[in-house]
């Protein structure tokens, strides 16, 4: 999973570097153990800068240019070929030969390809290209600041930092090709929607908007299902910030139990299913989980997360409110059991890994020194959505492709 960002201005007078930072500083809750940003000059040459840093911490320095792209994520990009660089949210398995076709013809380029991934790309004729996968696994928005400047990024809130507008979703399977006369669209390969289900519940941020839902209002919805399927006699309820909390506050709203804010938060938010080492995950749970003792003290608790991957960060939290008096801690995931690897580049490992996969629902309740533990069904995702296009292979193991 990554957060890509494309922007084309108008007129080469501007400099846009500032809005790139910002707006890539936006995505970062996509992914920031790298990050990178590719500037297009007056001149026609195009400078990068790429640095395993959060784009917060990328410095942009005197990097100038008038149209750009930028990354947020685990992998190396932008990629600069000759008079093109990219930046690819997904899996490619030949990025080189990708790129250097992509020069030549970009719809036969993304035509030749199986596997399903977006991109933003720059290319030194200022052209700005933007693709999103058939199957809508991989988000990409298009927008604009007034008529001075064309936007596309993986998400309208990276739009939002920088003051521009969200104009439309770019569709599955749609190649957006910008430069300063014109917006073409073209329509590559057919739709096969497959919406991933990881966006809805965990990845997009809070007050974005994916695939024609509202994401706030959408969490909300799972938190009254599991109001509706698992309704525990409680004190309060507390959601795991930031993403658990509508579900929270949905759970409270269906049951009139009382909702409580049960942490508060030291420095950048960690995002700690994206953290790449043991080290960082343990630290990003203390760091974005300070509990409030008078929350939670001699309380019957219901704790509400968005997903448990390996047991890691909830097997913490829970450690730290039984020692500051929680009376008893109920566990609720807002999504189904994480039961098989993602192969799309989402951060959902290898099976062994995964916690919900090889044991019971009572050994993960001792494991992680809970009273009991649930999660959304199935039925309940489809219903809190709206809608079945989705893929929910790390969920059941059956996935949109062949791999």
């Amino acid at each position: 999973m990554a957060g890509l960002i494309g922007l084309l201005s108008f007129d080469k007078i501007w400099n846009i570097n500032k809005f790139l930072y910002y707006g890539l500083v936006g995505l970062q809750h996509r992914g920031y153990s790298q990050s990178g940003i590719s500037l297009l000059s007056e001149e026609g040459i195009i400078k990068s800068m790429k640095s395993k840093v959060a784009p917060e911490d990328l410095e942009v320095g005197e990097l100038e240019g008038w149209a750009g792209i930028g990354y947020a994520g685990t992998s190396g990009y932008p990629v600069q070929v000759d008079g093109l660089s990219v930046a690819i949210d997904g899996v490619i398995s030949d990025q080189d030969s990708f790129v250097s076709f992509l020069q030549k013809d970009p719809k036969e380029a993304i035509r030749s390809t199986r596997f399903p991934f977006s991109f933003v790309a720059i290319t030194k004729e200022g052209k700005l290209m933007a693709y999103r996968d058939h199957l809508g696994l991989k988000p990409l928005s298009l927008g604009g600041f007034g008529f001075d400047m064309a936007i596309v990024a993986s998400e309208m809130t990276s739009m939002n930092v920088i003051g521009g507008e969200f104009r439309r979703e770019i569709k599955p399977g749609e190649l957006v090709i910008i430069d300063r006369f014109n917006v073409k669209s073209v329509q590559v390969r057919e739709p096969e929607k497959n919406y991933c289900s990881i966006e809805y519940i965990y990845q997009a941020r809070i007050d974005s908007f994916v695939d024609e839902n509202d994401i706030y209002s959408l969490r909300l919805r799972i938190g009254e299902k599991l109001a509706e399927e698992f309704p525990i006699d409680a004190d309060t309820v507390i959601g795991v910030p930031d993403t658990a909390l509508p579900f929270a506050v949905g759970y409270s709203r269906k049951t009139g139990i009382p909702l409580d804010l049960g942490f508060t938060r030291t420095g950048s938010p960690i995002r700690t299913m994206l953290a790449s080492d043991d080290f960082t995950k343990v630290v990003g749970i203390q760091l974005k989980l300070n509990p409030i003792k008078s929350a939670v003290f001699n309380k019957r608790m219901i704790l509400i997360d968005d997903s448990m991957v390996t047991g890691t960060t909830l097997k913490n939290t829970v450690f730290n409110l039984r020692r500051l008096g929680a009376k008893e801690v109920h566990i609720l995931i807002g999504s189904p059991k994480l039961s098989s690897k993602c192969p799309y580049g989402v951060a959902v490992p290898e099976e062994k890994e995964l916690i919900a996969a090889n044991l019971p629902d009572s050994e993960i309740a001792k494991v992680i020194g809970a009273d009991s533990i649930h999660w959304l069904s199935l039925e309940g995702l489809y219903s809190a959505i709206g809608h079945r296009a989705l893929c929910v292979g790390c969920m059941t193991g059956k996935y949109p492709t062949k791999w």
